[in-house]
């Protein structure tokens, strides 16, 4: 009887090992991404000069901000592009105008518009771009709120 078991359980084993070495296969794959460039606008601060005497014909500086983010080691350029010139929103008849100027730096001596661009790379964070601002020429106009649109653009 423990001939027959013995006998039974070998072989049981051996088909066992037979069926199990009978063949494999296996296939490889890979795993993919494509990350692409890319730059977004995350905020805008407006650029806000302080109240002024009118008479005093004295230039005032102004600082604002953008916030921009750009995927890792992306270069990117922005543009600023405005009329250069407040208008009178509080009398919208008053064909007054106040001159100012954007640069890149607080020294305000790089100009910053559609000619004059800013550029950086990319660090796959939110970055903080200051904007300067300093008027331009006469502040001797009609009293009012003075305010210009400027739209800026970053390419990558």
């Amino acid at each position: 009887m423990k001939k027959v078991i013995v006998s039974a359980v070998l072989g049981f084993s051996s088909l066992f090992t037979a069926a199990h070495a009978a063949g494999s296969d296996s296939a490889q794959f890979e795993v993919r991404l494509t990350v692409t460039e890319s730059c977004k606008f995350t905020a805008a601060q407006n650029v806000e000069f302080a109240s002024i005497d009118r008479s005093t014909k004295a230039a005032s500086n102004a600082k604002g901000q953008l916030n921009v983010t750009c995927t890792l080691n992306t270069p990117y350029k922005i543009a600023l592009a405005g009329s250069g010139e407040m208008s009178n929103i509080t009398n919208t008849t008053s064909t007054s105008k106040v001159p100012y100027k954007l640069y890149q730096d607080s020294a305000r001596t790089a100009e910053w518009d559609a000619a004059n661009l800013l550029s950086r790379t990319g660090n796959g964070k939110d970055q903080t771009i200051p904007v300067y601002a300093k008027l331009a020429g006469n502040t001797n106009v009609e009293a009012g709120s003075y305010v210009d649109t400027v739209t800026a653009t970053v390419t990558y």
